[in-house]
């Protein structure tokens, strides 16, 4: 399980790594169409809609996992520390199994979404070119069923385990 764990990590690293860039790029875009806007009046064309419906996604979903996994995402470990440790384990790992039951759900209907945006060719105007961006809707899914393995991991890590673990350490 520690080698599947430790492939896992380097996917959740390589996700946060698109997202990062993808801030880097989108705040670019940014700066540029507002610098090129008060200093040359000009503009670049589509910013707000590459913006929207390319660098969004890839700047969110990607990373989710990695985040879920560092810490930073709201849990519910107060409550849980108010139960004896006998219990701590087995409250974790139901909140787990719903919170995996959840993102699974969100999963299989972003891939519907997707499904359907790429069997309709959802697509964009920009200086009256249609662009398509049916392609970017499938980072939704992924970045959910990466979510979902994280909680794979640490329900069975949990099971495993004597004591509750809220998260798997980095090495």
């Amino acid at each position: 399980m520690e080698k599947a764990y430790n492939l896992f990590r380097y996917i959740k690293l390589g996700g946060m790594y698109l997202s990062g860039f993808t801030i880097f790029i989108m705040m670019f875009i940014i700066v540029l169409d507002v610098v090129l806007r008060n200093i040359f009046n000009l503009n670049v064309i589509g910013s707000y809609e590459i913006s929207q419906y390319y660098l969004m996604p890839l700047a969110f979903f990607p990373a989710l996992a990695y985040v879920y996994s560092s810490g930073i995402m709201p849990r519910l470990e107060m409550l849980v520390e108010r139960f004896r440790n006998a219990w701590q384990r087995y409250i974790l790992i139901f909140l787990f199994v719903i919170e995996l039951i959840l993102f699974l759900l969100l999963t299989y209907h972003g891939l519907q979404y997707a499904l359907n945006g790429t069997k309709e060719v959802l697509a964009f105007t920009m200086k009256g070119k249609v662009i398509p961006f049916y392609p970017v809707l499938y980072f939704v899914p992924l970045g959910f069923l990466l979510l979902s393995i994280e909680i794979m991991f640490l329900i069975f890590k949990n099971i495993i385990s004597e004591m509750p673990i809220l998260k798997i350490s980095s090495k």
